[in-house]
């Protein structure tokens, strides 16, 4: 198939993209880099280092047309956004509507990566970030009433695994941050006390969850977790005993445990590393 990711660059988006060239697609990615990597860079993909809000003038200047988009290429930082509210508007909202409006122009499927924020006990308005991946969720819902458009619409949670060093800085994983810390010998940074509980999900599972989500367009949403949860103390612990605890920080939630049984149910998918 002819495929379009967008921030197919970045952690989540680059094992997608590699597994789709596996299979043997043709893959075009919409990146700009702002937390995607150039290294990342698959072989025989065409990577347009652009805004997705540029997503017709660009695919048309390539001259493709996708059969279907997965849309990962949004702003996915929850504490950051707070500070970088504009810039959360920017790439959420002005990009995912322009990613929208050529869904809806040229009748293609789309795969969308949603945040498990919304589903969180704080609810969506808990953070910029959390708002308005949500209020993107409930557009595509619109867009199929209002155009008929097709989707499935995918909820992650805490993704681990190979790239996950694509996200530096205040972007990376909390895997990430403990692996990086305990390579260079570092104290472990526990936010808080430590006590808040979430659902770990290997990035190998969620782009098999893609996939199938891809596979079967029928308007429904699907999360992608693990059923488990672990204290973020707990995974500290799993690498080492030298934790040193830092002040909490504003839209952290306490809690993210992912249901994914009519996952199961409705595409056979299963997370095979715990």
């Amino acid at each position: 198939m002819k495929i379009l990711v967008t921030g197919g660059a970045g952690f989540v988006g680059t094992n997608l993209v590699k597994r789709l060239k596996e299979l043997g697609n043709e893959v075009v990615v919409i990146d700009n880099h702002s937390a995607g990597k150039t290294r990342n860079h698959i072989s025989n993909v065409l990577y347009l280092n652009t805004h997705t809000k540029n997503i017709r003038s660009t695919l048309e200047a390539a001259n493709f047309t996708p059969e279907i988009i997965y849309h990962l290429g949004e702003y996915s930082k929850i504490a950051p956004s707070f500070k970088q509210i504009t810039t959360v508007f920017d790439y959420n909202i002005k990009g995912s509507f322009e990613v929208l409006e050529y869904v809806r122009h040229h009748n293609i499927p789309l795969v969308y990566a949603a945040s498990s924020t919304k589903l969180a006990a704080e609810g969506e308005n808990h953070s910029p970030y959390s708002f308005f991946k949500s209020l993107i969720v409930q557009l595509i819902r619109n867009y199929a009433a209002w155009y008929g458009i097709k989707y499935s619409i995918c909820y992650f949670y805490n993704a681990y695994g190979e790239y996950q060093d694509t996200w530096e800085n205040e972007w990376k994983t909390v895997v990430g941050v403990f692996e990086e810390q305990w390579k260079n010998k570092q104290p472990l940074t526990v936010v808080g006390d430590g006590s808040q509980r979430r659902d770990f999900t290997y990035v190998g599972d969620i782009v098999n969850g893609l996939i199938m989500a891809s596979n079967k367009i029928e308007n429904d949403e699907y999360q992608l977790g693990t059923g488990k949860d672990y204290s973020i103390l707990e995974v500290a612990q799993m690498f080492g005993d030298n934790i040193v605890f830092t002040p909490p920080r504003p839209g952290d939630r306490r809690s993210g445990l992912a249901d994914a049984r009519a996952t199961q149910e409705k595409l056979g998918w299963v997370n095979n590393v715990t």
